[in-house]
């Protein structure tokens, strides 16, 4: 079997699906906003000297490009990780073909790298290249700096393949290491140090001035991410093969592991996550709500005078809008499993305390990135984001969570999130306009300083009193769970 033949059998099998239409306009609206986006960057690699000359021209372009490279690929990494199909996720077709396993490996990462996140960086960095290092650099140096652009999107690639082996045997380590390094890099920075930064302009500064070392460093670091992800894929496989037949495997499916060595509400919200990496519907709302996400961040960052206003309603989606997003679905997300839940006599207040930890975890993923930026450019923006954060995790959330126990249909994963309303009533609506409505309402009334305050002190009460409501939220449910299954079922 080749790469052409895996090509071949997976066209056919998305041409076959009954829901080939739907997912090839999904497709297209996807490309279109790809192509989007993917123009704004290249433009801002092209016309980046100038936007460096005007923003701050007492800095070199080079310089400043060579001490955030490092960055951006750090960025990446969680881009590949929720947006990228893994390269295990389609292995079940070939686990009993007469086919060696380190070969599939091979074919299946072939057709991982077929990614618009491998496309648009490597475009991305040619006109950097071509506008920035080509005329600044020697022709060895400028040589060197290609070389390891290239070999930089190659790493991130390979860590995004290792990260999703060792996701699926210990999603814990891989939480724990990104907490880690995201701690490290927010810390360095703060104390002044940036030793990504330093990393960064060592690296790539090296590269263009035509030094070798750099490059072996670059080749050999790669060479072990390629290596590991290699071995990893491959037990991934193994696993996937002995585990393929197992009763125990088929009857549980992804509840598998609730409950088994963790506390049961990390292991639940850890369940959260995987439905989300593993299936396609989650992730491409997720992948969409990180679009909009964007446009509201440069438009704080870019805008001469932030209106009241903007900083309210901007404040209140950068700090929620993922959170708001998946668990405005509550237990639809869990519907084909929902009786397994039942079955294993989870507490309803515990499955209520892991979709406000679900929900929590989506509000702080994008303000771990964003908020180093705002630092650094419009700090004064920080009171109300932390503001909004907590009103969203005190007051959004207990909303969200009630609103969830009243669903009847179970969402279909493997659908596109585009043109797809299915789940989608008017309680979302009803529920949705008051809580945004609220600090609108202040801001136009009070101001914007009291707004900041009456939001904050609402969240920190809901916090604060996180037992509590999710004690009585676990009795609602416990009351709806007979008819919420009974729905999932369609009955």
């Amino acid at each position: 079997m080749t790469v052409l033949d895996a090509l071949r059998h997976q066209w056919r099998r998305r041409v076959r699906s009954p829901t080939w239409g739907r997912s090839l306009i999904g497709a297209l609206v996807l490309l279109l906003a790809a192509a989007y986006f993917g123009v704004l960057f290249v433009a801002l690699g092209w016309f980046f000297p100038d936007v460096v000359a005007e923003v701050a021209p007492n800095r070199e372009p080079l310089q400043l490009l060579n001490g955030f490279l490092l960055y951006g690929a750090v960025g990446l990494v969680p881009d590949r990780f929720f947006l990228q199909r893994s390269a295990g996720s389609d292995a079940t077709p070939y686990l009993h073909l007469p086919v060696r396993r380190p070969q599939i490996v091979r074919i299946l990462q072939v057709l991982s790298s077929l990614s618009l996140l491998n496309l648009l960086p490597v475009v991305v960095l040619a006109a950097l290249w071509g506008r920035t290092v080509l005329p600044e650099a020697s022709v060895l140096g400028a040589a060197f700096w290609a070389v390891g652009a290239l070999l930089l999107v190659a790493a991130t690639q390979c860590l995004n393949s290792l990260l999703r082996a060792v996701w699926d045997r210990n999603a814990g380590l891989v939480l724990a290491t990104a907490g880690l390094v995201a701690v490290l890099v927010v810390g360095s920075n703060w104390m002044g140090t940036g030793v990504l930064r330093a990393a960064s302009a060592w690296c790539f500064g090296g590269l263009a001035a035509g030094r070798i070392l750099p490059l072996i460093v670059m080749l050999a670091g790669t060479a072990a991410l390629a290596v590991a992800a290699h071995r990893m894929l491959r037990g991934r496989l193994y696993s996937m093969f002995w585990d393929a037949d197992s009763p125990r495997t088929q009857s549980t499916g992804v509840l598998q592991g609730v409950g088994h060595g963790r506390g049961r509400v990390v292991s639940l919200a850890l369940l959260d996550l995987k439905l989300i990496l593993r299936n396609k519907r989650p992730r491409q709302m997720l992948g969409a709500g990180l679009l909009v996400i964007g446009p509201f961040l440069l438009i704080l960052l870019l805008g001469e005078k932030i209106p009241p206003m903007n900083e309210v309603i901007f404040g209140f989606l950068l700090s929620g809008h993922l959170g708001l997003t998946y668990t405005q679905f509550g237990y639809a997300w869990h519907g084909t499993h929902f009786d397994g839940l039942l079955a294993r006599a989870v507490a309803p207040r515990l499955l209520v305390q892991a979709q406000f930890v679900t929900f929590v975890g989506l509000c702080m993923a994008p303000l771990m990135l964003i908020v180093p930026v705002i630092a650094a450019v419009r700090p004064q923006l920080l009171a109300s984001l932390g503001s909004f954060f907590l009103y969203n995790a005190g007051v959004t959330a207990p909303l969200l969570l009630v609103l969830g126990t009243w669903s009847r249909t179970a969402l279909k994963l493997d659908q596109s999130t585009f043109f797809n309303y299915q789940g989608t009533s008017t309680h979302h609506l009803v529920v949705v306009l008051p809580i945004m409505g609220l600090p609108v309402g202040l801001v136009v009334g009070v101001g914007l300083s009291t707004t900041v305050l009456v939001a904050a002190g609402l969240g920190l009460l809901g916090v604060l009193t996180v037992p509590l409501w999710t004690r009585g939220v676990g009795r609602l449910l416990c009351r709806q769970r007979h008819a919420m299954a009974s729905g999932f079922r369609d009955e």
